[in-house]
C-alpha cells in the first residue's frame, strides 16, 4: 500500500507475498507496510472496511525515526510522529543516545517476543528511538478539551529506563495491531516475521485463504509439525530468558569495570589517586590516603602496608610523555617522611604514573619512560597505568604486589 516500498529490493514471491501499491484493491490485504494515511487514506478503509466484513485483525507494520536526521533540527523532542491508523492520535519518537542497549520487555510473548528478537540482531551502530503514545484534543466553546488516546501501547523492546522503543498499538476492540519498528530495521525481515508468525498468529484464516508460503493452519498439523513448532517455540524462549540473563551479567560487569577503566586510563588528580587505591587494596594491601590522615597535601598520595612492610607511592598523569622530574618529587617526599611521620618507616617508594592521557590507551606506550639511560638510573620503580588496569582485570594480585615493591 506503500508506494516508497518500491525503492526496496524485495523478491515479494520468496515469501508468497503479493504487494498492492496506491490505487489498486486492497479490501483483500491482510497487512498495510508503512501506510500514508494522507495519499493512501481510500486504500486504508477499503483494508479495513474487508477486514470487517471477514471478521478479521489487520496489521499495520510502520517504521519510525529518521537514522540520518535532517540537518535543520527542530527544536521539540520529538524527532518523528506516526498518526494512528483511522484515529486522531499519534505516536512520538525520540531518538535515544548513543550505545543504548534495548532488552525484550517482560510481558511480550509469542509472535511479538519473536519479532523483538529479531529487531535486538539489529546492527549495533544503528539508532533507536523512544516512543510516547499522545492524545489528541478539541476546542470545545473557546475550550481545549484534551483527549486520552484509544487502545494501548504495548512496549515489545524497552530501554533501560522502561521506554518502548519498539511496540505495537493495540485497538480497543483488539482488532488492529499498529506495530512501530525503528528506522534502518529490513523490510526483508519485517516480512519473515509477517509470513511466518504474525499472520498465522492473528489472522489464520489468511494463512489459509492466501495458502502463504511455510504457513499452514495448526489444526491441520501432524503431531511430528505440532511437536517441532512447540520445540521452536520453547527454544526461542529459553534462547530469550537465557539473552536477557547474560545481557544482565555483562551490565554488571561492564558497571563496574567502567569506574576502573576511567579512572586508571583517563583520569588525573583525585580520581585517579581513588583508582590506584583501590586496585591496591583489591591486592592486598592496607593503603592510606596521606591527604586525608595528615590533613594536607605535604607528602606522596599514598601510604601502602603490605604485613609489616610499608611504602610510599606518589600517583601522576601527564597528558603527553611522563616528565623525568616526576621521579624527584617522590625521592623529595622520601627524604622528609621521617619529619612528616616519625616513627613509620617505610621502604622506598612507588611512582604510578597516567601517561600519554591524550592518546587512545591503545595506541599509548607501555613504558612511562623510554630514555635508556635515565632507565638504567632509576633506583625506584615506576608503574604504568595501563600494566596496572591490566593486572587488576585479569587479577593477577601478584604481579601488582611484585610491581610496586619493585622485585623482579
Amino acid at each position: 500500500m506503500q508506494s516508497s516500498l518500491a525503492r526496496v529490493e524485495i523478491d515479494w514471491e520468496q515469501f508468497g507475498l503479493e504487494p498492492r501499491w496506491l490505487k489498486h484493491e486492497t479490501s483483500d490485504c491482510v497487512a498495510a507496510l508503512q501506510a500514508d494515511f494522507n495519499s493512501g487514506a481510500a486504500e486504508q478503509r477499503r483494508l479495513l472496511a474487508g477486514a470487517a466484513v471477514r471478521d478479521e485483525t489487520v496489521l499495520f507494520v510502520d517504521v519510525i525515526g529518521t537514522v540520518v536526521p535532517d540537518e535543520l533540527r527542530s527544536t521539540s523532542d520529538y524527532e518523528a510522529f506516526q498518526r494512528l491508523p483511522d484515529q486522531g492520535f499519534s505516536v512520538g519518537a525520540k531518538r535515544l543516545p548513543v550505545g543504548t542497549r534495548p532488552a525484550l520487555a517482560g510481558e511480550v510473548s509469542g509472535a511479538d517476543r519473536d519479532l523483538g528478537l529479531r529487531l535486538l540482531n539489529r546492527d549495533a551502530p544503528l539508532p533507536w528511538w523512544a516512543l510516547d503514545l499522545s492524545g489528541d484534543g478539541r476546542n470545545h466553546n473557546g475550550r481545549w478539551i484534551s483527549e486520552e488516546p484509544p487502545g494501548e501501547l504495548r512496549p515489545i523492546l524497552h530501554d533501560s529506563l522502561g521506554e518502548p522503543v519498539a511496540a505495537v498499538w493495540v485497538s480497543p476492540d483488539e482488532r488492529l495491531r499498529w506495530y512501530l519498528v525503528p528506522d534502518g530495521t529490513d523490510w526483508n525481515t519485517i516480512l519473515d516475521w509477517l509470513v511466518h508468525q504474525a499472520i498465522p498468529a492473528y489472522i489464520p484464516s489468511a494463512a489459509s485463504r492466501f495458502r502463504l508460503a511455510s504457513s499452514v493452519d495448526p489444526s491441520l498439523e501432524t503431531e511430528a509439525e505440532s511437536q517441532a513448532r512447540r520445540a521452536l517455540v520453547e527454544m526461542e524462549e529459553r534462547h530469550a530468558v537465557e539473552r536477557a540473563h547474560l545481557e544482565n551479567v555483562l551490565a554488571e560487569a561492564r558497571a563496574a569495570a567502567d569506574s576502573m577503566r576511567e579512572g586508571l586510563l583517563y583520569s588525573s588528580g583525585d580520581v585517579l589517586v581513588q583508582a590506584v587505591a583501590q586496585v591496591l587494596t583489591a591486592a592486598g594491601f592496607a593503603v592510606d590516603d596521606l591527604d586525608v590522615s595528615l590533613g594536607a597535601t605535604i607528602s606522596a598520595d599514598l601510604l601502602v602496608t603490605l604485613g609489616s612492610h610499608r611504602r610510599l607511592i606518589e600517583v601522576k598523569s601527564a597528558g603527553r610523555s611522563a616528565s623525568e622530574s616526576l621521579v624527584l618529587d617522590l625521592k623529595r617526599h622520601l627524604d622528609t617522611w621521617a619529619v612528616v611521620s616519625p616513627g613509620q618507616p617505610v621502604e622506598g617508594g612507588t611512582l604510578v604514573v597516567n601517561h600519554d592521557l591524550r592518546v587512545p590507551p591503545s595506541q599509548r606506550t607501555r613504558p612511562v619512560y623510554r630514555r635508556r639511560e635515565f632507565v638504567a638510573s632509576l633506583t625506584l620503580p615506576v608503574i604504568s597505568t595501563l600494566d596496572l588496569y591490566d593486572w587488576w582485570r585479569a587479577g593477577n594480585w601478584d604481579a601488582i604486589r611484585t610491581a610496586v615493591w619493585g622485585r623482579s
